[in-house]
């Protein structure tokens, strides 16, 4: 799969506890968004705290490039909450040929003013926001590690935090999506084998997510199993039958 292109799609979560007096003018609801949102749309190459380290970085790095680390004091200084809010939508501080996506069409005003607030007040939130960010990706007991962090770094843009289908995009695009509630009989329906194979391919092989992107070529087979694992704990989805 073209990286740019799986960046660009990853409509692939962090309900951050930022205390209030980090950024007086900020509404402390509206972080909480932000970062759930960054977390569901940047983190997959930026990292979740924001390093330039996320999950397909190394694969930016081979060739050439580098997500940079947006949540760096010194950077979102120099930027500004203008500039951190003109880069979400338009990708227009990076070089050219950068594969920043350009999430104006995608997100909407509303989930790109929730970002850029994350953005600028995170730095000065320091460890508040990283143990809100461990907390919020940690997988629940008895689940592999990793499950929770693939789920929202990949899917939660789409299916939502907790899998209800309120992922972070704007009416239009959701609309058109049609996304599917990921618990209930909505998820029980699928044996592991069955829903495996949907994560892997994607919905071109099941008419009911002709939206949905295949991972195969992303996502490793431990990520693959570890996901699976997550989403058996999502609410109100029995095992299936």
């Amino acid at each position: 799969m073209n990286r740019r292109y799986a960046c660009t799609l990853m409509l692939a979560g962090a309900a951050l506890m930022l205390a209030c007096g980090c950024r007086p003018a900020y509404d402390a609801a509206q972080l909480q968004a932000g970062g759930r949102a960054y977390l569901a749309q940047c983190a997959v190459c930026h990292g979740a705290e924001g390093r330039g380290d996320g999950p397909l970085a190394a694969s930016i790095a081979a060739e050439g490039k580098r997500p940079p680390a947006v949540l760096d004091a010194a950077r979102v200084t120099s930027l500004g909450r203008d500039g951190v809010r003109r880069a979400i939508e338009a990708s227009d501080h990076v070089r050219a040929g950068s594969p920043m996506p350009i999430w104006g069409p995608y997100l909407g005003p509303a989930w790109m003013d929730r970002i850029a607030d994350f953005v600028v007040a995170a730095p000065a939130a320091g460890e508040t926001t990283r143990t809100a960010v461990t907390r919020y990706l940690a997988a629940p007991s008895g689940t592999p590690p990793s499950g929770r962090r693939v789920y929202v770094m990949y899917c939660s843009g789409c299916h939502g935090p907790q899998g209800g289908g309120d992922g972070f995009l704007s009416p239009g695009i959701a609309s058109r999506l049609a996304v599917e509630p990921l618990r209930g009989a909505s998820l029980a329906r699928f044996v592991d084998a069955e829903l495996g194979r949907l994560i892997g391919s994607g919905g071109a092989h099941a008419p009911e997510a002709e939206t949905m992107l295949g991972w195969l070529h992303t996502l490793s087979p431990d990520d693959r199993r570890a996901l699976l694992g997550y989403l058996r704990t999502l609410p109100g989805t029995p095992q299936p039958d």
